[in-house]
């Protein structure tokens, strides 16, 4: 019994050397395993930074290339591009997609600017609010500019056009056919039906319009007449001496504003424009409007040339500050109204920005 209990004593004495060693084992062990699923974060995470892309940012000197073939300066091509890296703008298709550009991500550029009323003021937001719609007013004159039809052979078959005559009278002719060769058009009539032909060999003005809304006078000569199953046609040469017509400068849009007017009196003072207002106002309707004019029916008959200031609300905003000068004037065809085409000489950064917002359907989520 004695043996067995110092067996047992020995053997106790055995079994208390054997933990550490126990222990360490399973120490390495449980090392082990934690390095292996580190491991295996390790290489998942470099295989998932391997396959995904870098965050993409504006391309500047594609911006720079596209702006300065759309007559951007270079001060506005920097602001474009301080803009589009502030708010993560990373692609700004300026000639590809035009419309699209203007509609996207160039009112989200002015959403955000928008929003930096309360940190840098009114002044501020407004300055570089009206800094953006005159860039996007410049890059639709630009894109307009770089589609500009110069040779004949552009103009599409099925379109309509206008014959003017030498004495000014206008025929509706439509582009029958039109070839690289030579350009057949509809002969014109009077509304008596007689046909208006002019000598062969002759040059003739003729006015056609796209459908993107710009027109072109065009000379082109008479080659020949000829008949054509039924009808007979006029045939004429191709012509690079196309004239644009004249574009209003700003983007116009139709509405129906009530506003209410008064005329107002430029003086010059040593060397500065001031302008002094009359007690009395009148009522109008603006039935179109654009950054630089509008289009006002009155029953007050104003001459051309006379200046006068408009108020008038534009989406739940109050404009007061607007003068402009009568470019023409003429009665309605009722007889009872008189017409005046306004232009522009003088308005507050805000109130323009207000009817920019509106004529591109800005809403800056006020």
């Amino acid at each position: 019994m004695l043996i067995l209990q110092a067996g047992s004593a020995i053997a106790m004495r055995q079994n208390t050397k054997l933990i550490p060693i126990a222990l360490l084992v399973l120490a390495l062990l449980t090392l082990l395993i934690v390095l292996r699923y580190a491991l295996q974060a390790l290489v998942s995470f470099l295989k998932t930074a391997a396959h995904k892309k870098p965050a993409k940012v504006i391309d500047a000197g594609f911006l720079k290339t596209n702006g300065k073939k759309l007559g951007l300066a270079g001060e506005e091509i920097a602001f474009l591009t301080d803009l589009c890296k502030t708010y993560k703008i990373n692609e700004l298709p300026l000639i590809a997609a035009t419309e699209q550009c203007i509609a996207g991500p160039l009112k989200t550029l002015y959403k955000n600017i928008c929003t930096e009323e309360n940190a840098v003021g009114e002044a501020q937001t407004e300055a570089k609010k009206l800094r953006l719609f005159i860039i996007i007013h410049k890059i639709e004159n630009g894109k307009r500019n770089l589609t500009m039809i110069t040779n004949s052979t552009a103009f599409p078959a099925g379109l309509p056009a206008t014959y003017t005559d030498e004495n000014g009278e206008q025929y509706h002719v439509v582009i029958i056919e039109n070839t690289d060769a030579e350009m057949i058009v509809s002969i014109p009539q009077k509304k008596d039906g007689s046909k208006v032909k002019p000598h062969p060999l002759s040059k003739i003005s003729l006015t056609i319009q796209l459908k993107n809304g710009i027109a072109y006078r065009i000379f082109p000569r008479i080659v020949r007449y000829q008949q054509r199953k039924d009808f007979e046609e006029m045939v004429v040469t191709h012509t690079k001496n196309i004239k644009p017509m004249l574009q209003r400068r700003f983007k116009r849009v139709p509405v129906t504003l009530r506003c209410s007017f008064c005329a107002i009196k430029e003086i010059e003072e040593d060397g500065t424009k001031r302008y002094e207002s009359s007690p009395n106002s009148y009522p109008g309707i603006i039935n179109d409007i654009s950054a630089g004019g509008c289009r006002l029916r009155t029953a007050i008959p104003i001459r051309e040339g006379q200046y006068i200031q408009i108020s008038t609300d534009i989406a739940g905003k109050r404009i007061d500050s607007a003068i402009g000068v009568v470019v023409k004037s003429k009665k309605d065809a009722d007889g009872k109204t008189t017409v005046l085409h306004m232009r522009f000489v003088r308005m507050a950064k805000k109130a323009r920005n207000i009817i920019f917002a509106s004529v591109y359907n800005y809403d800056d989520g006020k």
